[in-house]
């Protein structure tokens, strides 16, 4: 499945969610993640408010969910993108959102701590491990949970906005 049936869906839905109107721009970027020289080119949502990143999505399609290697990539391309954007933050919490699909899992990255939730869970020189269980993305876009966390995340991101000092 091609994910870039999401992109559209996931362009308007943010552009609804942080109106231009509120000084919020969605920026879309396109990425190759650094730990891979393959042509594995990644669609990242970065929302900014007075030129500063507040929020950033990845989409993936959704018959990534179901291999460990697929969720391991997405996790680490979260990460990746937490590098590119902490030092231009201004708010203490920078938020993420790793879609595959409509499955969706939610990262924060905290000022204060410099801690990415969710937590990382390393490789092991031995064993084979699971690093994104699938159950991080536990939560649908179109469900009424997944919808209801989303909007608590926005909300949050709308009060840290109003702290912003330029």
């Amino acid at each position: 499945m091609d994910e870039s049936r999401f992109y559209g869906p996931y362009n308007a839905l943010l552009n609804y969610l942080f109106p231009i109107k509120d000084r919020f721009m969605v920026v879309p970027q396109w990425k190759r993640p650094e730990q891979s020289k393959a042509t594995d080119f990644t669609t990242i949502f970065v929302v900014r408010h007075d030129e500063h990143p507040v929020f950033f999505l990845e989409v993936k399609a959704s018959n990534h969910i179901q291999h460990a290697s697929n969720r391991q990539a997405a996790d680490q391309q979260m990460r990746e993108r937490y590098y590119d954007l902490f030092d231009q933050a201004k708010i203490n919490v920078l938020h993420g959102l790793s879609a595959i699909g409509t499955k969706l899992c939610f990262y924060t990255w905290e000022r204060e701590t410099r801690i990415v939730q969710p937590i990382a869970i390393p490789m092991d020189p031995k064993f084979l491990i699971d690093t994104a269980p699938e159950n991080r993305w536990n939560l649908d876009l179109l469900t009424a949970e997944g919808e209801e966390k989303l909007r608590q995340v926005i909300a949050h991101i709308k009060v840290l906005c109003g702290t912003i000092q330029s």
